[in-house]
């Protein structure tokens, strides 16, 4: 696929799908800094590693449940933050 592609392909997304990306593609980066493998995540989240991978292949949209699991397996946190601008 040529860049150009994949540029109006992202745009074309809505935001909550960009955040999905967003989420997963942080999960996937920050296990592999950590240098844990997907199934020693597994292990330790009770989420399969089969689960894991489909959630890094963007094959898979994980429910909130699992992306909390996942989280806490790579000891990070869910924080929401207000996007409002303080006055």
């Amino acid at each position: 696929m040529k860049w150009e592609d994949l540029k109006k392909d992202i745009n074309s997304i809505s935001q909550e799908d960009k955040s999905i990306l967003e989420l997963t593609a942080l999960l996937a980066s920050v296990r592999k800094e950590q240098n844990i493998t997907q199934k020693e995540l597994a292990e330790k989240t009770k989420v399969t590693q089969a689960q894991i991978a489909r959630v890094e292949n963007l094959s898979y949209i994980p429910s909130l449940k699992t992306v909390v699991k996942i989280a806490e397996g790579l000891n990070l946190e869910l924080v929401f933050i207000d996007k409002t601008p303080s006055k």
